[in-house]
């Protein structure tokens, strides 16, 4: 069976399972669509995933809710439990998310780093003194720099809002008592972009390491020591 097959057979047992709100049977089809996903980014095949998810007759039947069978008391008995974990959760994940707007910070400020010591524009005399040779491989470090951590700041923000979806499915299960598919903890990337940021990130990494070493020893050479920012006085 083909995961199309599969999505065909299962929004038609839904249907027969008298499940008729179209929003609920996409919702429902995008969940295991976004499971075959993933899988298949794992290097499983469609028969391979469909082999080891239940029948489509069996999965829709989880979904019918019998009339007189909620059980009012014990849902709302999980809902306040699950407000009470979510506010430190919460919190925590207040901190992640903020981790990523400094990451983002820092690299806006190593960009604009770099491109005053190579134009020599010294904004309120924030670039210490140097001659222009080490400033403009500095510089360039500095532009390296800001590439592995604009990178770094894309793969954050996917990770973070990736781990919401996954706690936002948990509760999701926990409440509804609906044995809905595993989302994976790694964001939805496509190979052609993940290999793209991969490659960025290679290159910030490597031009900032060999730009950052080779404008230490021009510094060194040009001062005759291994503290360069004592000859010119960085910290006078």
């Amino acid at each position: 069976m083909t995961k199309k097959d599969f999505l065909e057979n299962l929004k038609k047992e839904l249907k027969n399972n008298n499940i008729t709100d179209n929003e609920e049977i996409d919702e429902i089809l995008s969940q295991y669509e976004e499971h075959f996903y993933y899988k298949i980014e794992e290097g499983c095949t469609e028969e391979e995933i469909c082999k080891k998810l239940s029948l489509p007759a069996d999965i829709a039947k989880e979904y019918v809710k019998p009339a007189g069978e909620v059980n009012k008391y014990e849902k709302a008995t999980k809902i306040f439990g699950i407000s009470m974990l979510s506010i430190p959760i919460g919190f925590i994940y207040a901190l992640i998310l903020s981790s990523v707007v400094v990451l983002a910070g820092f690299s806006v400020v190593s960009l604009f780093t770099g491109f005053c010591l190579i134009t020599t524009i010294n904004i309120v005399s924030l670039i210490p003194a140097m001659p222009y040779l080490p400033a403009l491989v500095l510089g360039i470090a500095c532009f390296g720099l800001a590439i592995l951590t604009a990178t770094g700041t894309i793969y954050l923000a996917l990770y973070v809002k990736q781990w919401g979806k996954v706690y936002i499915r948990w509760c999701k299960n926990i409440i509804l008592n609906n044995q809905y598919p595993s989302i994976s903890k790694h964001p939805k990337l496509s190979k052609k972009f993940a290999s793209k940021l991969k490659f960025i990130s290679i290159i910030g990494l490597v031009l900032f390491i060999s730009s950052f070493a080779l404008g230490y020893i021009i510094m060194c050479i040009m001062t005759n020591s291994f503290e360069p920012w004592h000859v010119w006085n960085w910290f006078m």
